[in-house]
């Protein structure tokens, strides 16, 4: 896996862990052409699987949003199939929606779609 990717990725794992969702098994791939891109599909158990890319040239923080949005959306099919889908809860509003993931002060936090309020850094749940 590239390394922008492993970065990238590593504290959007660390929240889905924190948070007792399904962790995705990853394997590197090239199906994302964009010139700069590193890809990879995330792999559920029951054989399904979702690609998820960076863009290399975007700074760090970026690219943990940019991640965080994918493996939110692979998240949120992945639990709809158990019991609740809304991955990660927003404190707010958590009957209603999940937090959303944007660059706040140069670091990647979920935020409440709503409010806008910053919740918490992405990798920090």
């Amino acid at each position: 896996m590239g390394p922008h990717l492993a970065a990238a990725l590593a504290p959007v794992l660390r929240d889905l862990e924190a948070c007792a969702a399904p962790i995705p098994r990853v394997e590197e791939s090239d199906w994302q052409d964009w010139p700069g891109a590193e890809s990879a599909m995330l792999w559920d158990v029951d054989g399904s699987a979702a690609g998820a890319w960076v863009d290399t040239t975007l700074t760090p923080a970026e690219q943990v949003a940019m991640l965080a949005d994918q493996v939110q959306d692979w998240a949120v099919e992945s639990v709809r199939r158990g019991t609740s889908s809304n991955w990660p809860p927003c404190p707010d509003h958590p009957a209603n929606h999940p937090l959303g993931a944007r660059v706040v002060d140069a670091v990647a936090t979920w935020c409440c779609p709503a409010s806008g309020r910053a919740v918490v850094p992405i990798g920090s749940m």
